[in-house]
């Protein structure tokens, strides 16, 4: 985790939109990809600057997870799971890593995300659960 990790750096409610870099939709079945996602607030507050709002690297919280699906059928691969599915993050954003040989070759493949804010989303206390389904989609060749 990196030290420029602070709470200012964490979007946690609003509409919230997650990148997904490194992705060249085709890998080998013998190969090891790092995704990297980052993530933004879909529509900015309006603020003049003379730089970008969207170069600042923001995260979203710990409890965040992905999931592999199948692109046709939506059969889940990979579920989420807050063990072995949670997304790390280092001074360029947040990635996770996949090994493409325990997929079927010559499918799709559909990547989606999970956020548990552990902020209260009500009055009474609970949390909420976002669901992120960019259609971010891989194929596995041999």
């Amino acid at each position: 985790i990196p030290s420029s990790l602070s709470s200012g750096n964490i979007l946690r409610t609003g509409d919230v939109f997650l990148a997904l870099y490194n992705n060249k939709g085709e890998f080998q079945r013998k190969s090891k990809q790092r995704f990297r996602l980052t993530v933004r607030k879909r529509y900015p507050d309006r603020t003049f600057v003379t730089t970008s709002n969207y170069l600042a690297t923001k995260y979203s919280p710990r409890t965040s997870y992905y999931s592999v699906r199948d692109a046709e059928t939506d059969e889940v691969i990979i579920p989420f799971d807050t063990e072995y599915t949670k997304l790390s993050a280092d001074s360029e954003g947040m990635f996770f890593d996949l090994w493409m040989e325990g997929f079927q070759p010559e499918r799709y493949y559909k990547l989606m995300f999970r956020v548990d804010n552990s902020l209260p989303a009500n009055t009474f206390g609970e949390t909420s659960t976002n669901i992120y389904d960019e259609d971010y989609i891989f194929k596995v060749v041999r």
